[in-house]
């Protein structure tokens, strides 16, 4: 039995085209995130250039595209004429979609390979950033765990410095005094014990 490559309820045939809309659909969700779609104006800013930038090339993104096309023309952002309409990728010419009847990476022209290349290598960047600064945070937090630790275990800490210092200062005075009386006990009862 082969694998199911299955993404938001379309089935690929091929492992690659699968890959390819496991990453448009990571896309569109950060752009879901990130603008506020139902916004007639940003739908059709975010339509416009990922059609000028040939961001979608598989029957994920070419779904989201007309998503953002009903919501540019139902909200009037632009007229029906003025919208370009969908490109479709095709294997043969035939009008079939190449990525949902298993054509490879082979059939995508240089361009869009580079393209790819570039968007993959700046998401691979920024994950590699997150991870990153995960391990200096988590770095930073041991850092400070280790310091309260530390801080608490020792004689004057930060947090009771003043305080035990001071409460030190007044033991060693009170000995010091205390001292000073018994030496001067000793000296009268010599005293007194001199003819």
């Amino acid at each position: 039995m082969s694998e199911k490559y299955v993404v938001e309820h379309y089935r690929f045939e091929d492992k690659a085209a699968y890959e390819r809309a496991q990453k448009e659909a990571r896309l569109i969700g950060t752009m879901r995130k990130k603008y506020k779609l139902s916004n007639g104006t940003i739908a059709l800013k975010v339509y416009q250039k990922a059609l000028e930038e040939d961001v979608f090339m598989t029957v994920v993104g070419y779904s989201f595209l007309r998503e953002l096309r009903i919501i540019a023309l139902k909200t009037k952002a632009a007229a029906a004429e003025e919208l370009p309409e969908i490109p479709i990728r095709t294997e043969d010419g035939a009008g079939k979609n190449d990525l949902v009847q298993g054509a490879g990476a082979s059939d995508y022209s240089p361009k869009r390979l580079r393209e790819l290349s570039r968007f993959e290598r700046l998401y691979e960047g920024q994950r590699l950033l997150n991870k990153k600064l995960k391990f200096v945070v988590v770095a930073l937090l041991v850092l400070v765990i280790a310091f309260i630790v530390i801080d608490f275990k020792s004689e004057y800490s930060v947090f009771t410095y003043f305080t035990d210092y001071k409460a030190k200062m007044e033991e060693e005075l009170i000995h010091k005094y205390e001292g000073w009386e018994n030496e001067l006990k000793a000296r009268e009862d010599a005293l007194e014990q001199s003819p």
